[in-house]
C-alpha cells in the first residue's frame, strides 16, 4: 500500500477500516501499527500513544476513511442535502455521523464516518483532513501508465477492494470480504466474467509480501502485475 500512502501530504495518518484502524507516521521511519476494534475507545487511546503526543501538541493528522465501499451518485443527480438518503439504500443510516463527498467524473462518491468513529476522532486534538480512500485509489491508477481495460485488486486482511475501469472508464468500485485464497481468486475471475474483460490486466496491490494468493494468481492468471 506504499504507492497509496506516498500520495497523502501529511507524514501521520489514520486509515479506517472495517475490521480496524492502522495508524502510519512516515516521520518515524514509516512507522506502522495495526489495531483491531474491541469495546472501549481504542482509537483515541492508541493514536495518542503512537503519535507520541504530549501537551499541546496538535500534529496535522490525515483520516483515510476505508470503512465502506463509496455510495457512487451520477454527478447531476447528486444534492449534498440528500446524501444520506443515497447512503441509507445501502447502509444503516442511523449510525452515519459525517458525510463527504469527492467527484470522480461523471460521478461523485459519498463516504462516511460512522458516529463511534467520529466519536473517537474528536477526542484527539489534532488538525485533521479526511481523506478518501477510493479517491486515492483513483489518483494513484491515473498517475501511472496502465491500459485501458485494467482490474486493480487492493488484498487486506479478509476482504478485497476492486477498482476497474473498462475503455478507459470506471465501471466497478466494491469489496468483497474474504476468508480463503482460493476465496480471493474466485471474486477476481467472476469480476473478470461479469465486467466482460477476459484479457484485462489484474494488478493487485497488497500489505502483505508474503500473500499465499500470489501463487494462485501466477498459476491461473495470465495477465497481472503485482504490487507490494
Amino acid at each position: 500500500m506504499k504507492k497509496l500512502v506516498n500520495l497523502l501530504t501529511c507524514d501521520k495518518s489514520i486509515w479506517l477500516y472495517p475490521n480496524g484502524f492502522c495508524l502510519l507516521d512516515r516521520g518515524r521511519s514509516n512507522s506502522r501499527q495495526f489495531f483491531r476494534y474491541a469495546d472501549g475507545d481504542i482509537l483515541s487511546v492508541k493514536a495518542l500513544e503512537f503519535f507520541q503526543m504530549e501537551g499541546n501538541d496538535q500534529p496535522e493528522v490525515e483520516v483515510v476513511v476505508a470503512n465502506e465501499p463509496p455510495v457512487i451518485v451520477p454527478k447531476e443527480l447528486y444534492q449534498h442535502e440528500d446524501a444520506l438518503k443515497f447512503v441509507a439504500l445501502q447502509f444503516d443510516a442511523t449510525k452515519v455521523a459525517d458525510l463527504f463527498a469527492c467527484e470522480m467524473e461523471p460521478y461523485k462518491l459519498i463516504y462516511f464516518l460512522y458516529q463511534n468513529e467520529k466519536n473517537a476522532l474528536d477526542r484527539l486534538a489534532f488538525s485533521k483532513q479526511i481523506v478518501s480512500y477510493w479517491g486515492l485509489i483513483q489518483k494513484h491508477v491515473h498517475q501511472e501508465q496502465h491500459p485501458d481495460n485494467m482490474i486493480l485488486v487492493a488484498e487486506h486482511e479478509g476482504f478485497l477492494d476492486f477498482y476497474v475501469e473498462k475503455k478507459g472508464k470506471t465501471i466497478l468500485m466494491n469489496r468483497f470480504h474474504y476468508v480463503t485464497p482460493e476465496d480471493e481468486l474466485y471474486y477476481i475471475m467472476n469480476v473478470k466474467k461479469q465486467c466482460h474483460l477476459g484479457g484485462a490486466e489484474v494488478r493487485i496491490v497488497t500489505e502483505n509480501n508474503r500473500s499465499p494468493l500470489k501463487g494462485l494468481v501466477k498459476k491461473y492468471l495470465d495477465n497481472y502485475l503485482w504490487i507490494d
